[in-house]
Order: C-alpha cells, then sequence, then structure tokens
C-alpha cells in the first residue's frame, strides 16, 4: 500500500463517518508524519510501533499533551480502519490533559494591540475576534451574509463540531466592517468577507497569525499572545463585566461547561475580593 492509497482510503473513511475536512488534514499530517517515522512496510505497522512512536513523541519534550493526543488519536484511526488491525486502548492510551491557565491580556494591553493597526481589513479582523470571541478559523471563513447588523450579532456556521452558534457583534466591530466595506467590498451576500489565496478563497490561518505577530512587534506588550489570546480575553473580560458564564458559553460555541469554567480561574472578579473567613477569627 502506498502513502496515496493510504490517503485516499482515509479520506473515503473520514467521509464516511461525517468528520471535518480539518480533521482529515489533521490526521493526514499526523499519518505522514508516524510513517516517515518508522523504516517497516506500511502493511507490517502494529501495535508495538504505536507505542513506540508515542514514546518518541514525549521524549522529544517540546510538544503538548494536546498535539501528542492528537496524533494518538490519528495514528489509531490508521492502524484500526485504514490497516484493520487490533489496537488495545489500555496500552496506547492517552496522556492525561494538562489543565494550564491561558495567558490573557489585560483591557489595557488589548487597546495597545488595536491601536498600532493601521489597515483597515486588518483592524476589522482583530477587533472582532476580540468583540466577538471567534476563533481564527471563524474569522476566516466568515461571509458577507453571516454579519446580522440589525440584530448585532455573527453567524458562525460549522464551526468546531461542526455546530452553527450566534455571537454578539459589538458597535466597534461593526464600525470597523463598516469602514472596510465602503473601501473594499470584498464580495456577494454569499462570498467570503476576507477574501484570500486559500483554495477555498478566504483569508488563511497563516496569514492571519503573521499578522498578528507583526501588529504585537509594534507594541511594548510583554505578556505572551496569540492570536487566540484575543478570545480568552473576550471571555475574561465579558466575566470581569458581569456576563453569566452559561452566556459566554454559548457565544464561544463550548460544547461543554468545563472548557468555558477556566475561565473562573482567570478573571478577576468579585470571587476574588470575598474575604476569607479566617479574617473574623479573634486569636
Amino acid at each position: 500500500m502506498t502513502k496515496e492509497e493510504i490517503f485516499a482510503k482515509l479520506q473515503t473513511e473520514v467521509t464516511i463517518r461525517g468528520l471535518s475536512p480539518g480533521t482529515y488534514y489533521t490526521y493526514m499530517r499526523a499519518i505522514d508524519l508516524f510513517l516517515n517515522w518508522s523504516d517497516k512496510p506500511y502493511e507490517e505497522l502494529e501495535e508495538i510501533d504505536f507505542r513506540n512512536y508515542l514514546l518518541y513523541l514525549i521524549n522529544r519534550g517540546n510538544l503538548t499533551t494536546a498535539t501528542i493526543n492528537s496524533y494518538n488519536a490519528a495514528i489509531r484511526f490508521f492502524l484500526q480502519v485504514i490497516l484493520e488491525k487490533d489496537v488495545n486502548y489500555r496500552r496506547t492510551a492517552r496522556l492525561r490533559k494538562e489543565y494550564k491557565l491561558p495567558p490573557v491580556w489585560s483591557i489595557e494591553e488589548v487597546t495597545k494591540f488595536l491601536s498600532v493597526i493601521d489597515n483597515i481589513r486588518d483592524r476589522a479582523i482583530f477587533i472582532n475576534i476580540y468583540g466577538s470571541g471567534l476563533r481564527v478559523s471563524e474569522i476566516s471563513t466568515l461571509k458577507v451574509q453571516d454579519v446580522d447588523s440589525k440584530n448585532m450579532r455573527l453567524m458562525i456556521r460549522q464551526s468546531k463540531g461542526r455546530k452553527d452558534r450566534y455571537t454578539i457583534l459589538s458597535q466597534s466591530g461593526l464600525d470597523a466592517l463598516r469602514d472596510y466595506w465602503k473601501r473594499y467590498r470584498p464580495a456577494s451576500p454569499e462570498g467570503y468577507l476576507f477574501p484570500g489565496n486559500t483554495k477555498e478563497g478566504h483569508l488563511g490561518k497563516s496569514g492571519i497569525e503573521f499578522l498578528f505577530r507583526k501588529y504585537l512587534s509594534r507594541t511594548d506588550i510583554t505578556t505572551p499572545g496569540t492570536v487566540h489570546t484575543l478570545r480568552h480575553c473576550f471571555a475574561t473580560h465579558a466575566l470581569e463585566a458581569g456576563t453569566d458564564i452559561l452566556y459566554i458559553k454559548e457565544l464561544l460555541g463550548h460544547s461543554c461547561f468545563e472548557t468555558t469554567n477556566v475561565y473562573l480561574h482567570i478573571a478577576n472578579t468579585k470571587v476574588f475580593k470575598t474575604s476569607s473567613p479566617a479574617d473574623s477569627l479573634i486569636l
């Protein structure tokens, strides 16, 4: 079996299961790395090779738990579905998830970042990532028809977990989009709001990440951050402003409350201003 045959079968099996194109590309990349690592014929790969590869990834020391677990899922799928081999889950279990609090900027730091953006399109992108709590993939695939200025909301289509949802549209976000629209008028209502050179026709994730790093370098912000930090900031700042965390969960499109709950540990809310009962003791 050649790599081309493997990836063709992978495409078929992913499609049959209704998995997203993103899942296919994630699996394909992880499987390709696994195949390149091993010197065995592809058909002869077994569970022991899977285990040895997981140990290799762990011992590298430069991969996150989430990355290793994503490779685990992809290679398990490859062995069980593509090669039709038996794999014992208990011998190839996922790593325990690390619960690390994400870095979050203050409102002043977000303001600093947005203030250095001198391009109308880029300003519209980053204000709305922060103002609506969007993922990079969500802003890049936003369409003109998804902007509902009457009800001040954005329609997010088929995002993570292949779910549709609405999230809020801030007034500053709407103003930035209108400035951008007046200057460029990028597409028909069915077209992408931010067109680009990807095969799908929209601005790509790597392009937005490059722009983020470019503008961040113009500031004196020392707190670490990525594009996704702006989404964390949206959730944290909304919580600090008194927004119910269950409402934030829906706006972010989280499937479970535990994912949103992390912001309770970050936000500077009244919880952290509560006096300890020990302070009332007379000793």
